[in-house]
Formats: C-alpha cells, structure tokens, sequence
C-alpha cells in the first residue's frame, strides 16, 4: 500500500502519442513525487513513502503483440502481460517458444494477469526467466522521452534504466528479432520446485549453416545482480564447427567469470556449478533444435 499517495493519473492515449507526452509531463513535474503504474505488483508491494501520484499507462494503447515484416521482428507492447505473452500461439513458435514459455515460468496465474512485459524489463530481477530469454533473443527496448522514441538493446539499457527513465522516459515496446529458419532456442532452469522461481536460469540461442554456428547467444539469470548476457559464448562459437565438447568448452569458459552471491535458496557455489551446467544444456539444446540431430 502507498501511504502518501494522494493523485492518480491515468491518461488516454493516441496514434499522436498525446497520452504519452501528457504522462511524461506529470513525471517529470519537481514538486509531487510521480510515478508509472503497469501491473502494479512491485509498485504497490514496495510501499514506498516517497510516492506521491501515479500515472496508470494502461490506457495509452501500449499492449499490443504483433509482427513488423519490415523489420523483421515481432512488437511486444510495454503493457502486455506475461499471461498474454504465454498464451500468444504466434510467440509460442518464435525462438522454439521460450519468450512464452519463460513468461509462463513466473509467479502464480493472477500476477501473469498483472505483470506486464514493460515492468519486467524495468524491474529486471535477477532470476527472471522473461527478461533472461529476451536478452539471449537480442531483444531491443524502445523508450518514449520528451525528444521522442529511442532504441536500446536490452543488454545496454538494463544497466542503465535508472537513468534513463528518470530523464523522464516510458518503455513503450519491445522488438525481438524474427530468428532465422536455421535457428534454435533452448531454456534450462533450476528451481526448488517446478513452480517455484528459478533459481537459475539460461537461454542459449544459435544458428547454424551446415554444421558451423553462424551466431550464438547465450544469457543467464540468478548469477548477478542483473540477468546477464554473455556475448563471450557468441565470440567463441561463431564460425566455428559446433561438437558436444566445444560446447562444453564454451559453457566452462563464459560461465568462469561469475561471482554470483549466495542465499538461502542457494550458495555462491552452487548457482556458480548450476550456471555452468545450465548453460550447457540450454546450448546443446539449441543446437538440436537449429538442426543438428545428433547432438546428445
């Protein structure tokens, strides 16, 4: 509950982006403490004194799921669910089905009817499948600023969100790539149970021609402060002939550098040996599915 809460906006949108100049405008207002509202759950969990107003956004049109063949990549709206990404039966097939399966893999079903995409990327909590899966799928973040639209990849503007969005700037979408045809995904997590949260997580991506990776891209959750990607895989397979033992190779070596900190729900070693497994997995997986039947 917010307790100095006193305003809540909720301002409608347009194709003229009016509704989200007229937000923008109540952000970025000095003497009333504002904020966006999306799904709400981590906003109104986190009790926070300093909030003064809300803009609710839902009413900006910022929800849609569709695919831009100009681009080509598929339009995931700031304030679609994570239920609506899980249900979607077109991201279902897209990168062997992880955005909708990793959007599935959070919380309880009435907070997926809650939590929007946009909250996830802004909150961006260590162990979330979603934001994992979008990073390995080279996913782009677009803001709306006073300027106008900008575009992030998410691996840049994960780090630097605070600061971006106090400019003040909205998510408005995000962009995941359409893969190539000779593209496979893969997740792998570790949890207490299959419905607990991850504990860790990894998504590997790859694309092959013949036998040789062409791109490969791997990112990890529950390993950092933030989820993280790890493009040293990508420097390490590409080009090259892909083997179980390279494979193997690459998750030992990208998976070395971590220092992850340790917790009830698991050690610094153990999210340390899981990181490394797991990405071996999810990339041997994504090999399999790019083509290669063979692989083990």
């Amino acid at each position: 509950m917010l307790l100095n809460l006193r305003e809540y906006h909720r301002p409608q949108g347009g194709p003229d982006r009016s509704g989200l100049d007229r937000a923008l405008a109540l952000l970025a207002r000095p003497a009333v403490r504002t904020v966006p509202l999306a799904g709400g759950d981590t906003l109104v969990g986190s009790a926070d004194p300093w909030v003064e107003a809300v803009v609710d956004l839902q009413d900006l049109g910022l929800g849609a799921i569709g695919h831009d063949p100009e681009i080509p990549a598929w339009r995931i709206g700031a304030m679609a669910t994570r239920a609506a990404l899980a249900s979607d039966e077109r991201l279902q097939k897209l990168a062997g089905g992880v955005l909708a399966e990793s959007a599935r893999r959070w919380a309880g079903s009435a907070q997926r009817n809650r939590a929007t995409v946009g909250g996830a990327i802004v909150t961006a909590a260590a162990n979330d499948p979603l934001v994992v899966a979008l990073l390995a799928c080279d996913a782009a973040v677009v803001l709306h600023g006073r300027e106008g639209p900008s575009q992030w990849a998410l691996a840049d503007f994960l780090p630097r969100r605070k600061a971006l969005l106090a400019a003040p700037a909205l998510v408005t979408e995000i962009l995941a790539p359409e893969p190539p045809a000779s593209s496979g995904a893969a997740m792998e997590i570790v949890a207490r149970t299959p419905a607990d949260a991850p504990i860790v997580v990894a998504v590997a991506t790859l694309t092959l021609r013949g036998a040789h990776c062409v791109a490969a891209r791997l990112a990890l959750g529950g390993v950092a402060e933030l989820p993280l990607p790890l493009p040293e895989a990508g420097e390490m397979l590409a080009g090259r002939e892909v083997t179980t033992d390279l494979i193997a190779d690459v998750a030992a070596r990208a998976s070395a550098r971590l220092s992850p900190t340790g917790d009830y729900r698991g050690s610094a070693a153990y999210r340390q040996a899981m990181a490394r497994v797991l990405a071996e997995r999810a990339l041997r997986e994504a090999w399999r599915r790019a083509g290669y039947n063979g692989a083990q």
